[in-house]
């Protein structure tokens, strides 16, 4: 099992390069300064029964599909760092990344209509706030 180490970006990564700590992808930017992955981090999107409003727990979860877009809070950590991604494709590659971070504590995200998903490793259930 992988452990996350870093820091919390602000989420909005439109005028900054995007990091990454991923199984398949080394760290590129500002959001994630280091970092090891979690064994739980796929390629491919897991379907997962997640309620109106609510993103249970580790997964990649299908923009639209499996989520809504919009803005989401977690109260952090499980058990090591909360990771979270959002994705412009589930390919599991870096350059996949839109914006991602670490949280010890609560955390909150926005997801653009535009994503093709989120992903998240380690967190308290997301709610949707916004």
């Amino acid at each position: 099992m992988g452990v996350l180490i870093g820091v919390v970006g602000s989420g909005d990564a439109k005028d900054s390069p995007v990091a990454t700590v991923t199984v398949t992808a080394t760290a590129r930017g500002a959001d994630v300064q280091a970092g090891a992955a979690s064994s739980s981090t796929t390629a491919g999107p897991q379907h997962k029964a997640a309620s109106k409003g609510e993103i249970p727990g580790d997964g990649t979860f299908l923009v639209g599909q499996d989520v809504q877009a919009g803005t989401y809070r977690s109260e952090g950590k499980n058990k090591y760092s909360c990771y979270w991604a959002r994705l412009s494709d589930t390919s599991g590659e870096g350059d996949a990344i839109i914006a991602n971070g670490v949280a010890e504590g609560p955390a909150i995200v926005k997801v653009a209509a535009g994503d093709k998903a989120f992903q998240t490793t380690d967190c308290k259930p997301w709610t949707k706030i916004g």
